[in-house]
C-alpha cells in the first residue's frame, strides 16, 4: 500500500472524482462495514448500502458522504478539507455547464415531492394513537422511525396515516412520499414498481431509474440519506416488499398500514379497533347534521351499531344518508337489521364493505377461505382451536395456526381468558361476507355434517371433562359420539378440565340448544355432560332451562332417563322434594333393567331424597338397592355416594357407632380409587358425628379437610355445607366472633344458590351463636326463621332440632320477663 493516500487534485470529472474515493478505500484497507462503524464512532451516519452506492454511481456524492468516507479513513484535517474543496469546485463546474446549456436542473435535491392524497373531512376519535405515533415520527436521532398501523379492513387505517402524516407535515420539510402498495403492479414485483415512482418523484429523470431492484434501492437511499422525509406506504401485504421502501436516513421516517400484523417487519405497532358509540355517532353527525341525528336519535344509535362500528361502514351509512336529505335514519337502520342485506346496503358508488374484505379474501389460502367460512356457520360467539378442528376434520394444531393466520390478517379478534386461552371471534360484517362464501362453496349437507363433528367433538371432550373432574356418579349417556377427537387429542385439550369448563361453557350450552332441534339425542347428551359443571357452579337456572328444553325432544331411553334423574337432582337441592321424587321415579320407570348404574345412580338419588325427609326405612331400602347394583355395574363413584348416605341415615336415626363404620369405610374406598367428592362427603360426615359427641375439635378438623377438598374441585356449595357446620363448632370452642363470621358468609353462599335447607341449617347454627352470646331474643328470630323452612321443605329431623333451640330461646327470654317484672 502506498504511504501516502490518494488526493483528489487529478480528477477533472465527477467520474475521476469517484475513481479517486475509490482509490482512498482501498489505500485505507477498509470494508465497507469497517468504514459504517468508524463512521458512526465520529457520530455520522454511513450505511455500507449508501457507500457501495455512492462509489458505483458515475455523479459526485454528497458533502457529507465525502467528509465521511474521509474521516473514516484517518485522513488529517487538512486532506479533508481537499477531497471537500475539490468535490466543490467540479459540482460548480457542472452547475455552470448545465447553466450555458440551458438545460433544466436534473439534480434530486431540487425535487420536494408531496403525494399524499386529501385527507379525510369526517375524522373522529383516534387522539391516543394519532399522539403516540406522532411522537415516534417527530423522535428525531433516535434511529429509524417505522410506525406500522395495522386492523381488520374498514377500520380507518389509511384514513389516520393520512391524518398522522399531515400533522406531522412540518417536521419532514424535504418531502412527503405516498403508495398505495394494493394497486395493479407489474410482474417485475410491488417494490420495484414503487421505487421507479419514488425515485422520479425525487427527481431522477426517467432515463436514470435503474433497471435492477437492487440499484433503485441503492439509489432509493442514497437519495434520502441526509434527508427529511416522510414516507407513507399504504395496504402493505407482506413484509419483503415493504423492507426495501424504508429508507435509513436519519431523517425519514415511514408510515405502514396493514390488515396484517406483518411479524417480520421491525417497527411500533399502532392497532387500530372498532369506534366507540359516541365515535361512531359524532361521525354521522358531521356527514348528515346534529339535527338530523338528534331528530331520531334512537334509529341513529342503531345504525352505527348495525354498522359495527367499523368506520367504513358507518362512513358509508353517513354518505348514504347525507345522499338522501329525505330518507328517515329508521328507513336504513331497518334495513341493515336484515343479515342478509346489511352488505349490500353498506355500499354508496365504488365503495362498498363487501369490496374492502374481498380484497383480504381474495388473498388467503384455500385452506383459510374454508375455515372462515365454517367459522362464520357457527353461531355460538367466540370459539377456541378445538372447534374449528372438528368442523375442519383436522387436528387442534392445525386449527390454532389458522385462526392465528386470520387473526393476524385482522379477520379475527383473539382474547385470552383468565386461564390465557385463546377464543377467536368473527367481526359481525365479516361473519356475514364469509357466510355468502360459505352458501356459494357448500352444499347445506356439508354445512351440517361439519356442525356435527362440531358437536360431537364438544361431547366427547365433555364426557372426559366430566370424568376428570369427578365430581358425579352417574355416566353420560352417549358411549360413542357422532364424531370424536383422539385419545390424546382429547389428553392435551384437557389438560385442566374444570378450566376448560369455565371457558367454553358459553359456547357449549348455546351450541347444545341450538343443535337440539336438529340432532336431539346427541344435543341432549352434551346437555346431560354439562350437569357436573352446572352444580359445581351454581348455575341451577341454566340447569333446569337446559334440561327442560331437552325434555320437549327426548322422553325416554337412557338419554331421557339422564335428563330426568338430573332434574331429579336439581330438585332436591333447591329443596322441591316433590318435584325431585317425581323426576326420579320417572326415570327409574324409563331405564331397562339390565342398565344397572343408571338405576343405581337414580336409586341413590331417590334414598337421598328420602333421607332429608326422615323417610328412613325408604332411604335405607333405596341406599342398599343402589350399592347392590352398583357394585355389580361397577360404579365405584356411585357406591361410595350410596354408602355415605346410608351412613347419615343411620347417624340421623342415633346409630352412631353403625354410622362410623360406615363413613370410615367410604373414605377408605374414596381414597383408594382418588375420588376427592367421596372424600369430602366422609371427612363432613364424621365431622357432624364428632359434633353430636361434642368433640369438636376433631369436628373442627375434619370440617376444614372437607371444605379444603370440595374448594380444589371448585364445588363452592359443598365447601359451604362443611363450613356452615365449622361456624357451629368454632362457636362452642369459644371462638365466637370468627364462628359468627363463618356462619355469615355460609348464610349469604346458601340465599345466593337459593339453597333452602342449607339457609335454614345456617340461621339454626347462628341461633345457637346468639344463645351462646346471651342474645336470646335475636336467637328466637333465627330460630323461627329456620323453624319455618324445615316446615316448608319437610324435613322432620332437622326441623325437630329446630324446635329445640326456639324452645331455648323463648325460655331465657321468658325468665327475662320474669326477671324484669319482679
Amino acid at each position: 500500500m502506498p504511504d501516502r493516500a490518494p488526493v483528489p487534485s487529478t480528477a477533472t470529472t465527477a467520474v475521476e472524482y469517484v475513481a479517486a474515493l475509490r482509490q482512498l478505500k482501498a489505500w485505507s484497507g477498509r470494508s465497507f462495514r469497517d468504514l459504517t462503524r468508524l463512521a458512526r464512532q465520529r457520530g455520522r451516519i454511513l450505511p455500507a448500502s449508501t457507500l457501495a452506492s455512492a462509489l458505483a454511481r458515475p455523479t459526485l456524492p454528497s458533502l457529507d458522504i465525502v467528509v465521511a468516507i474521509a474521516e473514516a479513513c484517518d485522513l488529517p484535517p487538512d486532506e479533508v478539507a481537499e477531497w471537500v474543496g475539490r468535490r466543490r469546485q467540479l459540482a460548480q463546474l457542472e452547475a455552470e455547464a448545465e447553466t450555458t446549456a440551458g438545460a433544466a436542473p436534473t439534480r434530486a435535491a431540487l425535487v420536494t415531492p408531496y403525494l399524499l392524497p386529501s385527507g379525510p373531512t369526517s375524522f373522529v376519535g383516534r387522539k391516543a394513537e394519532l399522539s403516540r405515533a406522532g411522537h415516534i415520527l417527530r423522535a428525531d436521532g433516535q434511529g429509524t422511525r417505522t410506525v406500522v398501523i395495522t386492523g381488520p379492513a374498514g377500520v380507518g387505517k389509511t384514513t389516520l396515516a393520512v391524518r398522522l402524516a399531515q400533522v406531522t407535515v412540518e417536521h419532514f420539510p424535504d418531502g412527503q412520499l405516498f403508495a398505495d402498495l394494493r394497486g395493479p403492479h407489474p410482474r417485475s414485483g410491488v417494490s420495484w414498481h414503487v421505487l421507479g415512482v419514488f425515485l422520479r418523484a425525487l427527481g431522477v429523470s426517467s432515463h436514470s431509474v435503474p433497471a435492477a431492484l437492487e440499484e433503485r434501492i441503492n439509489l432509493y437511499r442514497s437519495l434520502l440519506a441526509q434527508r427529511s422525509v416522510l414516507v407513507v406506504l399504504d395496504n402493505a401485504a407482506a413484509g419483503r416488499d415493504v423492507q426495501a421502501l424504508i429508507a435509513s436516513g436519519p431523517k425519514t421516517a415511514t408510515i405502514v398500514t396493514s390488515r396484517s400484523v406483518l411479524p417480520g417487519l421491525d417497527g411500533s405497532r399502532v392497532p387500530l379497533r372498532l369506534l366507540s358509540e359516541p365515535e361512531a355517532l359524532e361521525m354521522v353527525k358531521r356527514m348528515i347534521g346534529e339535527e338530523r341525528v338528534a331528530r331520531e336519535q334512537p334509529s341513529a344509535f342503531q345504525i352505527v351499531n348495525r354498522c359495527d362500528r367499523l368506520p367504513l361502514a358507518v362512513w358509508i351509512a353517513g354518505a348514504r344518508l347525507a345522499a338522501r336529505p329525505d330518507m328517515p335514519l329508521g328507513a336504513l337502520a331497518r334495513a341493515l337489521a336484515d343479515e342478509h342485506r346489511k352488505l349490500d346496503e353498506l355500499t354508496v358508488g365504488d365503495v362498498a364493505v363487501r369490496a374492502s374484505i374481498e380484497l383480504t379474501y381474495a388473498a388467503l389460502s384455500s385452506n383459510q377461505q374454508e375455515a372462515l367460512s365454517y367459522l362464520a356457520q357457527v353461531n355460538t360467539g367466540d370459539v377456541a382451536p378445538w372447534a374449528l378442528a372438528a368442523l375442519m376434520d383436522t387436528s387442534p394444531a392445525d386449527a390454532t395456526k389458522l385462526l392465528d393466520d386470520l387473526a393476524e390478517l385482522h379477520l379475527l379478534f383473539v382474547r385470552y381468558t383468565d386461564n390465557a386461552a385463546p377464543r377467536y371471534r368473527m367481526h359481525d360484517l365479516v361473519a356475514a361476507f364469509a357466510r355468502d362464501k360459505a352458501a356459494q362453496i357448500r352444499t347445506p349437507v356439508q354445512t351440517e355434517r361439519a356442525r356435527l363433528r362440531m358437536l360431537g367433538g364438544a361431547l366427547g371432550l365433555a364426557c372426559a371433562a366430566g370424568i376428570r373432574i369427578n365430581t358425579d356418579f352417574d355416566e353420560v349417556p352417549f358411549a360413542a359420539p357422532p364424531w370424536s377427537f383422539s385419545d390424546q387429542t382429547r389428553d392435551a385439550v384437557l389438560d385442566d378440565p374444570l378450566a376448560w369448563f369455565r371457558d367454553e361453557y358459553g359456547f357449549l350450552k348455546t351450541l347444545a340448544e341450538d343443535m337440539l332441534a336438529s340432532v336431539p339425542l346427541p344435543a341432549a347428551g352434551l346437555i346431560v355432560a354439562l350437569a357436573p359443571f352446572m352444580q359445581l357452579s351454581g348455575y341451577f337456572d341454566d340447569w333446569l332451562h337446559l334440561h327442560s328444553r331437552a325434555m320437549g325432544s327426548v322422553t325416554g331411553g337412557p338419554v331421557g332417563a339422564s335428563l330426568r334423574r338430573n332434574l331429579g337432582e336439581l330438585s332436591t337441592i333447591v329443596d322441591d322434594y316433590p318435584a325431585a321424587e317425581r323426576h326420579y321415579r320417572a326415570a327409574i320407570d324409563m331405564l331397562d333393567p339390565s342398565d344397572k348404574a343408571r338405576i343405581a345412580s337414580t336409586s341413590a338419588g331417590l334414598a337421598y331424597l328420602y333421607r332429608l325427609q326422615s323417610r328412613y326405612a325408604e332411604a335405607e331400602e333405596h341406599f342398599a338397592r343402589a350399592i347392590h347394583l352398583a357394585e355389580e355395574a361397577g360404579n365405584d363413584n356411585c357406591l361410595i355416594y350410596a354408602t355415605t348416605g346410608l351412613g347419615v341415615t343411620l347417624m340421623e336415626q342415633g346409630r352412631r357407632d353403625e354410622a362410623v363404620a360406615v363413613f370410615d369405610e367410604s373414605l377408605r374406598r374414596s381414597v383408594v380409587i382418588g375420588y376427592l367428592p367421596g372424600q369430602a362427603q366422609a371427612w363432613r360426615c364424621l365431622g357432624q358425628i364428632s359434633r353430636l359427641g361434642g368433640d369438636y375439635a376433631a369436628a373442627e378438623r375434619h370440617y376444614r379437610t372437607a371444605e379444603r377438598i370440595s374448594l380444589s374441585l371448585g364445588d363452592q356449595l359443598s365447601a359451604t355445607h362443611a363450613r356452615c357446620w365449622l361456624g357451629d363448632v368454632l362457636v362452642k370452642q369459644g371462638k365466637e366472633v370468627e364462628g359468627r363470621r363463618v356462619l355469615a358468609e355460609s348464610l349469604w353462599v346458601y340465599r345466593a344458590a337459593a339453597n333452602r335447607w342449607g339457609e335454614a341449617a345456617a340461621l339454626h347454627c347462628l341461633a345457637e351463636a346468639q344463645l351462646a352470646a346471651g342474645r336470646p331474643d335475636l336467637a328466637r328470630r333465627r330460630a323461627e326463621v329456620a323453624v319455618a323452612i324445615w316446615t316448608e321443605v319437610h324435613s322432620p329431623y332437622w326441623l325437630a332440632t329446630a324446635l329445640v333451640t326456639l324452645s331455648r330461646a323463648r325460655n331465657l327470654l321468658d325468665q327475662s320477663d320474669l326477671v324484669r317484672r319482679r
